[in-house]
């Protein structure tokens, strides 16, 4: 069995079920046709510029009377406001503002043909596959009797698509034609629905000698991005014209594609991404040996075998993995028994690992990794902060890929004078205001009467949480002063501003938000209290003290946070023993909805307040089973919201309910490459779980807690294995699992009970097992 790629023996019948390859920057879809290849390429920083210019609400000044109407019982009227303030700057207009969409932006066409063939007959000998170890995707066939290859990754190191087509029995004849993909039906049903007008692509002729170049601007703008293809070695001759490259009679040719942002394609020149092409290595085995030297090397710190065959503790290698077979077998027995066995789970974690490496460049994935085989993108494929991100980045701690995590930081970072902007704009206060919703740009306008996101104050301070945990994971005391703590800052003072008080001193939130559910008998989501709300800056707070403390920093701002984490308001427990998703009264839970918001707190670890209070410790329980048992209409709807209760589960060591999420997203998650959906089918391409599925499967391993003495300071760490192993993973080995407090764990485990374990302490820790 391969356990580290797959191998398939069709070409992909719809572009989700096509080759991922990806630097994290420039993605590839390789549909594998045999005589015409088509691979559809991607870049995270290009969306659509369709509302780009558009800019936050003015509603700070009208915040007194949005809590005024709240407080009155009159929700729906609160909704409404920050809507007819939208209308007045936009005549009227009622139709929701979305993010700039994120498209497909190259189509490369690979035409192969044997010159002394007229008709070419059926492929035979069929197989396409892809090696998550080394991101190389390869298409072999025979034609007549005659074998033909094909192999692509996106390098790393060197920033480029490298091709190879391989004739081996004879020469043939290949044309690379690089221009747009086409906008189908559905993607103009798509920028009709979301936006009410169509994009302009626009293609500008650039002549060149040495390359095929498609340069695209979009409507009118100036700005747009280039495509460059040129051949880097081979023994065939080669012609040019525009944007096809022709080479005849060719055994072996490597070639590399180039895709980058334009900011004026009207003054742009190929010349120099052309020279920096041409002046890289020309051998294939070398790129793909200098792209290795990257890629295989964060992939395979970590090793992860399930099953019984498992035996003693090994070391992580991504290559020693490598074991020839296919998946597709795999796939289909699982759905026809209705239960993922443990070799389908151990697939899903390395290809979840792989796409979410593949899809982390300078930014993060968005909701398609960094993929998009159509312009039909659900949901734009943007950055939504108030789940769907923070479920695709929470594996790459515990996996020990601590420099894709940077490009959340990083992209963060890029987007602070619009979050400052949102916050002022929105709310007139200081600090930052992330939104449910970005792209290339950060500022919040995407709300409606029924949902009002602008109200969802938690996005800063759930950010803030990874900045806290890639400190603890990392042991990096530079990094939580320099980037941690100013940016843990700026989310704090945001609460400074906007938090007030209730009748009984405590702080009230107001407006309130718990990403999409609305209570029942309501017409909107608008509310005050929010359990999410007050969680997420209960820990930011508790953070924020914690870090200071056990650093030595005396921050000025530490009176205020330990003063204002005092008056923080109590989660509640409704009649049915449940936590409530809204700490008040006045609204009743709805169980039946995709998100598990108000368990947040549950997300990464379990906080004192919950492990010392049995009923509130119950009450979590009883939260999610219930939403289990009671969810209906949206049955199927989402999947990072089973990794959120799975979290959850696994936290409370309920391993029976980390088993049923698991087992509900194998059989109907992915897609028969292991890539992963959003709704069941598979259908929606969506990148969320290929993250989020490794970090529950890594949670129910082994968790780690930092321990704090009587005055607030990080003394030790609590690990515990196998808290919440489920049946599917009662035997299996790991290698490479990193902790909380710098630690890396080599584990044997059988039938659920332990049987050897190995603690890597290179930060000189102390910890206690349990």
């Amino acid at each position: 069995m391969n356990r580290n790629g797959y191998t398939l023996h069709r070409p992909a019948s719809r572009w989700e079920e096509g080759a991922l390859c990806g630097n994290g920057t420039i993605g590839a879809i390789v549909m594998g046709e045999p005589e015409r290849e088509r691979l559809i390429l991607s870049h995270e920083r290009l969306f659509v510029p369709m509302n780009r210019e558009e800019r936050p609400i003015e509603m700070g000044d009208r915040l007194p009377e949005i809590r005024r109407l709240i407080a009155e019982g009159r929700e729906d009227e609160a909704a409404e406001l920050p809507v007819g303030l939208f209308r007045q700057t936009h005549g009227g207009d009622d139709g929701l503002l979305w993010t700039d969409p994120f498209l497909p932006a190259i189509e490369l066409r690979i035409d192969t043909r044997l010159p002394d063939l007229d008709v070419s007959g059926e492929a035979d000998d069929y197989a396409r596959s892809l090696d998550y170890a080394s991101g190389e995707a390869a298409v072999g066939f025979r034609l007549d009797g005659r074998k033909l290859e094909r192999r692509v990754f996106v390098s790393r190191r060197d920033a480029a698509c490298v091709l190879r087509l391989g004739a081996e029995d004879a020469p043939a004849d290949y044309e690379l034609s690089v221009g747009l993909p086409p906008v189908t039906p559905e993607g103009r049903d798509f920028y009709a629905d979301y936006f009410g007008r169509q994009p302009v692509f626009t293609v500008h002729p650039h002549a060149s000698a040495e390359a095929a170049v498609c340069v695209c601007e979009f409507g009118g703008t100036g700005a747009g991005y280039a495509a460059i293809v040129t051949v880097a070695s081979g023994d065939g001759e080669a012609s040019i014209a525009g944007g096809t490259l022709s080479i005849r009679s060719a055994g072996s040719v490597t070639a590399l594609l180039s895709l980058i942002p334009v900011a004026d394609v009207r003054a742009f020149s190929a010349e120099d991404e052309i020279a920096r092409l041409r002046a890289l290595p020309a051998s294939y085995g070398e790129l793909l040996q200098r792209h290795e030297a990257v890629h295989a090397q964060r992939y395979g710190r970590i090793s992860l075998r399930l099953g019984e065959e498992v035996r003693g503790l090994r070391t992580p290698s991504a290559a020693g993995d490598r074991e020839s077979g296919g998946g597709e077998a795999l796939w289909t027995e699982a759905r026809a028994a209705a239960e993922a066995p443990p070799a389908f789970l151990e697939r899903m974690f390395h290809a979840g690992r792989y796409e979410t490496l593949s899809s982390c460049g300078e930014w993060p994935p968005n909701l398609q990794g960094v993929w998009a085989g159509s312009h039909n993108v659900p949901w734009c494929s943007d950055y939504t902060q108030d789940g769907n991100l923070p479920t695709v980045i929470s594996g790459l701690l515990p996996s020990g890929d601590f420099e894709s995590l940077l490009s959340y930081f990083d992209y963060q970072e890029d987007m602070l004078d619009h979050y400052r902007e949102n916050s002022r704009a929105l709310y007139g206060c200081r600090g930052i205001h992330i939104p449910t919703r970005s792209s290339g740009s950060g500022y919040d306008i995407h709300f409606s009467p029924e949902y009002p996101m602008t109200f969802w104050t938690a996005g800063a301070a759930w950010a803030s949480r990874f900045y806290y945990d890639y400190w603890l994971y990392t042991g990096d005391d530079a990094f939580f002063r320099d980037r941690a703590l100013p940016f843990m800052r700026k989310s704090a003072l945001f609460y400074a501003d906007f938090l007030i008080e209730d009748g009984d001193g405590r702080w009230l939130f107001s407006p309130s938000y718990s990403p999409e559910n609305t209570p029942l008998g309501r017409s909107n989501s608008t509310t005050l209290n929010a359990t999410m709300d007050i969680a997420a800056a209960k820990e930011l707070l508790q953070h924020l003290i914690t870090g200071c403390r056990t650093l030595g920093i005396e921050d000025v701002a530490l009176p205020e946070w330990s003063a204002m984490l005092a008056k923080m308001p109590d989660y509640r427990i409704n009649a049915d023993g449940a936590l409530t998703e809204w700490a008040s009264p006045r609204y009743e839970d709805c169980y039946d909805h995709r998100h598990a918001s108000h368990l947040y707190m549950l997300y990464a670890d379990i906080p004192e307040e919950i492990r010392r209070d049995p009923a509130l410790y119950a009450a979590c329980e009883q939260a999610y089973r219930l939403k289990r048992e009671l969810k209906k209409n949206e049955q199927g709807t989402m999947s990072f919201g089973l990794v959120q209760t799975g979290l959850a589960a696994a936290h409370l060591r309920d391993a029976e309910m980390v088993e049923a999420m698991l087992q509900s997203m194998a059989l109907n998650n992915y897609y028969v490459t292991f890539a992963s959906s959003h709704d069941y089918g598979p259908t929606l391409f969506n990148a969320d779980i290929s993250g989020g599925m490794p970090a529950l499967m890594l949670e129910a391993i082994a968790q780690s807690s930092p321990r704090t003495d009587g005055q607030g300071v990080i003394r030790s760490y609590e690990i515990r294995l196998l808290p919440a192993v489920p049946r599917s993973m009662h035997s299996g080995q790991v290698s490479g699992l990193r902790l909380r407090g710098g630690f890396s764990l080599d584990m044997t485990w059988q039938n659920g009970q332990m049987s050897e374990y190995r603690i890597h302490n290179p930060l000189e820790r102390a910890y206690e097992v349990r």
